[in-house]
């Protein structure tokens, strides 16, 4: 006899309801997911076949609405809302220009705060991608200097040593990007 937790549709759902509700506090997620893995251990007998788990799992509702129930129960914590494209473009354009221009005139600066501005006023992304974000967004103020040092100390620090030191800094802003943007389509997906 099989335990009805490892039914492949109830791990999808759990899976799920976590995924929905990434708005949360960890702590209160897990709350949630151990409760819905209490009901269903207790509703569903073991060994169960398809069609009982996913009638167990249709009168539990949506894990986009055990999701929202939970979200509207907590104070001051709002459901994830996609942005338009253009404004989440804007928003990652910055994050990735403001790299090869943090040390020319401040202009990187100008363009990565800003960009770490609207990651957090976004109401696209979990806490988690907001920090990841800000973080890669930021991140040429070290790595930038990190990257640059050993060619100073090596050969001295000439042009294409700096260009290969501001092209080694654009890679965590692309790579954060890049996660910001598929976690914003996956959203747009979710929402349509």
């Amino acid at each position: 006899m099989s335990d009805p937790l490892t039914h492949p549709l109830v791990r999808t759902y759990l899976a799920s309801v976590d995924r929905e509700a990434a708005v949360l506090s960890g702590d209160r997620r897990r709350d949630l997911v151990a409760d819905l893995r209490e009901h269903i251990e207790s509703v569903l007998p073991q060994g169960a076949d398809d069609a009982t788990v996913q009638q167990a799992l249709d009168q539990l509702g949506t894990p986009r609405e055990i999701a929202a129930a939970a979200i509207a129960e907590e104070p001051g914590v709002n459901p994830l809302q996609p942005e338009s494209n253009a404004r989440t473009t804007l928003t990652l354009g910055m994050m990735v220009l403001a790299a090869p221009f943090f040390w020319v005139l401040g202009i990187g600066l100008v363009l990565a705060v800003p960009a770490a501005v609207r990651i957090w006023r976004s109401t696209a992304w979990t806490r988690r991608d907001k920090r990841l974000g800000s973080i890669c967004a930021l991140s040429p103020l070290l790595v930038t200097p990190a990257a640059a040092a050993p060619f100073a100390f090596a050969d001295g620090l000439d042009a294409a040593a700096l260009i290969g030191a501001f092209l080694i800094a654009m890679v965590i802003p692309l790579a954060g990007a890049i996660r910001l943007g598929r976690s914003a389509a996956r959203l747009h997906l979710h929402a349509a």
